[in-house]
């Protein structure tokens, strides 16, 4: 997964909370012979309309929840703490996306975004919740004693009470920054480039400056052994068939039938050396071409390397693999030739590395 998913799955649920603050969250209709009043709660207001039946004449009224403290207390109350963890929840939005750009940049760790979204979700279902449990108390005290439950209604239609949608909205709000939250809790930032070091300039010291003694000697810096080089990556099932196959550049008409020749040869392979040792790397030699396989659970990657050494290939594909069967387990098992959505983001972890965290020690 990347930053993107997560800063959408951010948006998605700003937006949500947007859509809460305009739409009624609890509802009351009281009907009398003389008149009909009906009250409507929303996240900032109380939306009152009174219509008599005599003189046809309707009064509407807009309502904040200081304003409606003195005559409903309680409900008042209960929609006043709903609006401090909606607020809550917001900031926790704003610091979670602004955070979330911070990791795109490769400055600090993606878990900084995912704590961040994830204060955010806890406040805005914990406020849901909350006056989901406390609206039908606060009605009873406030507007009448028969309110029990969140919604219901009288036998003669006098009394109709019950939520509308804008007690859905958070809730859908809540679960996108928990999503956001898990998109974003792994990922760490990349390599930063090595700071330049200073110019020397020589030339004649003049007299009454002071001569700097120059630093010590720096032990040269150890050899890094080059980066493995992925050409292809092949992801085949239990039953032998390929279920993914992707490569780093195009291919033409000659590639294809190289590659397909390399899937069968892998498949015959993969029937052969994994047919009774679960969770082994193999790597095989084909010219200046080597092949390193993993299994796990009768699910195998395979990639295909021109270059570079392939020690740091072995936790990549570990990793991946662990990713794939928690996310596709199911239907990597039966696989018959349905798409697998999103499994291309999950293979490109073999391109770019600095997105997965480090392996265990042994």
């Amino acid at each position: 997964m990347s930053v993107w998913s997560g800063l959408a799955a951010g948006g998605i649920g700003l937006v949500l909370i947007f859509l809460a603050a305009g739409t009624p969250i609890w509802e009351c209709r009281i009907a009398t012979a003389g008149q009909v009043e009906e009250w409507s709660y929303r996240s900032f207001s109380a939306h009152y309309q009174v219509s008599n039946n005599t003189t046809s004449r309707t009064d509407v009224r807009n309502y904040s929840y200081a304003e409606l403290a003195t005559t409903q207390r309680s409900l008042s109350k209960v929609f006043s703490n709903y609006q401090f963890y909606l607020f809550l929840g917001i900031l926790s939005t704003v610091a979670g996306m602004g955070l979330s750009a911070a990791t795109r940049w490769k400055k600090i760790p993606g878990i900084f975004a995912g704590v961040a979204f994830a204060g955010a979700s806890a406040a805005i279902l914990y406020a849901t919740m909350d006056i989901l449990f406390a609206i039908p108390t606060a009605a009873g005290t406030d507007i009448s004693t028969q309110i029990t439950t969140l919604g219901g209604r009288m036998s003669d239609n006098s009394l109709v009470w019950g939520p509308a949608m804008g007690l859905f909205f958070p809730i859908g709000s809540g679960l996108a920054f928990a999503w956001a939250s898990s998109d974003l809790w792994h990922l760490r930032p990349g390599k930063g480039k090595l700071p330049m070091r200073g110019e020397v300039v020589s030339g004649p010291v003049r007299q009454g400056t002071t001569v700097e003694m120059p630093p010590p000697p720096v032990e040269p810096a150890p050899i890094v052994p080059p980066e493995p080089v992925v050409e292809e990556v092949f992801v085949i099932g239990s039953n032998g068939l390929l279920i993914k196959h992707m490569a780093r550049t195009l291919m033409t008409d000659k590639d294809r039938d190289v590659v397909g020749s390399m899937i069968s040869a892998i498949s015959s392979f993969v029937r052969e050396a994994f047919s009774e040792r679960d969770g082994e790397v193999q790597e095989v030699s084909l010219g200046e071409h080597r092949f390193i396989m993993c299994n796990e659970r009768g699910v195998v990657v395979a990639v295909l390397v021109t270059a570079g050494e392939t020690d740091d290939i072995v936790p990549r594909l570990r990793h991946l693999l662990t990713v794939l069967i928690d996310r596709y387990g199911s239907r990597m098992a039966n696989w018959q030739g349905e798409a697998l959505e999103g499994i291309e983001d999950e293979l490109h972890v073999l391109w770019d590395p600095y997105r997965l965290p480090p392996p265990p020690a042994e």
